[in-house]
């Protein structure tokens, strides 16, 4: 009945409503591969009120070697990665909602951003399958972030905030550090936006067929990639195919 069909389960602004989604999918066809966004367990994770000083305070791993070579040049090698020892990791309440996805079969999507943060508890084994072209689905997230960023939705938020507030020579996640505090709860909505924005590029990315979520956006207006027009635009644009939980369990149900 289904082929080979993939969908993402997304989080409406955290796991409690990932999990609701996934009781009503507890016999799904063994065809259906659930697929989750790791933004739930990377940026999702960083507790709401530590926002704000943890994008303030990460860096990049960047590490650099120069080497002669035999015609007496020099040669300079520049890596850019996570930094592994700055994410926090699962607490139980995330581990024990990730192994439930686990043990039904989900699969975890990467959201590959150059130096981006990471979670050390994830583990490759629980990676989704890559499309063939690895290098045509790494440019198509990237390409897909940033169209949404272009209409203000996704990242786009959260890196206005830390412009607003960085000096000319600071990135803007440094700015987020010399927000007052008032703005904390508005970065941490911000951070969550630019999860949804990740986990709807890397659902285009990756090829699924359709992105269960209860996110509609009633409170963030127009600067959400789950709006109505945002919506309109994936679907139109990108073949993005938005479903409720109980949409979903009325399609794969006997």
């Amino acid at each position: 009945m289904f082929g080979d069909r993939r969908l993402i389960l997304q989080g409406s602004r955290g796991i409690p409503t990932m999990m609701r989604s996934l009781r009503f999918m507890l016999r799904w066809p063994a065809a259906l591969e659930g697929r989750l966004s790791e933004t739930v367990f990377t940026l999702e994770a960083i507790g709401r009120g530590d926002r704000k000083a943890f994008f303030a305070k990460y860096a990049a791993d960047i590490k650099t070697s120069v080497d002669e070579q035999p015609d007496g040049s020099i040669r300079i090698r520049m890596t850019v990665g996570s930094d592994d020892t700055a994410h926090p990791g699962n607490n139980p309440y995330l581990s024990s909602h990730l192994a439930d996805a686990l043990r039904i079969g989900c699969k975890l999507m990467r959201c590959p951003r150059v130096g981006g943060v990471q979670n050390p508890d994830l583990r490759k084994e629980w990676l989704a399958a890559n499309r063939p072209n690895l290098q045509e689905q790494v440019d198509l997230f990237a390409a897909v972030g940033r169209q949404i960023e272009s209409r203000g939705a996704g990242i786009a938020s959260v890196k206005a905030i830390g412009a607003r507030y960085a000096s000319p020579d600071e990135t803007w996640t440094k700015g987020l550090g010399h927000a007052p505090l008032t703005d904390d709860s508005v970065i941490a909505r911000a951070v969550a936006e630019w999860a949804d924005g990740d986990s709807v590029s890397a659902h285009v990315a990756y090829g699924n067929d359709f992105f269960c979520t209860r996110d509609v956006a009633r409170s963030s207006g127009g600067n959400s990639v789950f709006s109505e027009p945002l919506r309109t635009w994936l679907s139109h644009e990108h073949g993005v195919r938005f479903m409720t939980p109980k949409e979903l369990a009325a399609v794969i149900s006997p």
